[in-house]
C-alpha cells in the first residue's frame, strides 16, 4: 500500500472503532438499564467526581435541560444524588453514590475488556506505546474540536 492508502485504511479503522465503541457502550447501557447518554454521563461523574449540573452540561455539550433529565433518571436509579455545594449553598452538585450492585456490574463488564487491552498493549515497545498515546490523544482532541463546531451550528 502507498502512503495515501495507509492513511485511508487507518481512517477506516478509526471509523469502525468509533462505531464499535458506541455499540459496546449501548450494550453496557442496556445491561445497566440506562440510556447510553445516561451511562456516559455517569461515567463522567465517576471519573471527575461531584460537580454542578452546569459543568456536566459543559463536559458533554448537552443542554442544561437535557442534563437535568439525565440526573433525574440517574438519581431515581440510585447511581447519583444531588447535594448542596459545600462552597456555595445556593448551588447544587451531583455526586456519585456508593452503589455496590452497580460497581459489581461494572467490574463484571469492564474487567475482561480491560485485561484484554492490557495484554495487547503490553506486547508493544515503549516507543510504540508512546506513539499510540500521542496519536490517540491527538485523535481525541481533533474529534472534540469537531464536536464543538457541530454544536455551535445547532445554536
Amino acid at each position: 500500500m502507498n502512503r495515501e492508502e495507509v492513511i485511508q485504511a487507518i481512517n477506516d479503522k478509526l471509523r469502525e472503532m468509533s462505531t464499535e465503541t458506541i455499540m459496546f457502550h449501548q450494550a453496557v447501557a442496556d445491561v445497566l438499564g440506562l440510556h447510553i447518554t445516561d451511562h456516559k454521563c455517569l461515567d463522567i461523574i465517576y471519573r471527575f467526581g461531584a460537580m454542578p449540573a452546569g459543568r456536566l452540561a459543559e463536559l458533554t455539550g448537552l443542554t442544561t435541560g437535557a442534563v437535568t433529565g439525565i440526573i433525574d433518571r440517574l438519581e431515581k436509579a440510585g447511581y447519583v444524588r444531588r447535594a448542596n455545594d459545600p462552597k456555595d449553598r445556593r448551588r447544587t452538585i451531583v455526586e456519585p453514590t456508593r452503589n455496590k450492585k452497580l460497581e459489581k456490574k461494572l467490574e463484571t463488564i469492564f474487567t475482561p475488556l480491560g485485561e484484554r487491552m492490557h495484554k495487547l498493549m503490553s506486547s508493544y515497545s515503549d516507543s510504540e506505546l508512546a506513539f499510540l498515546l500521542d496519536a490517540t490523544t491527538e485523535f481525541l482532541e481533533q474529534t472534540r474540536e469537531e464536536s464543538k463546531k457541530l454544536r455551535s451550528l445547532g445554536k
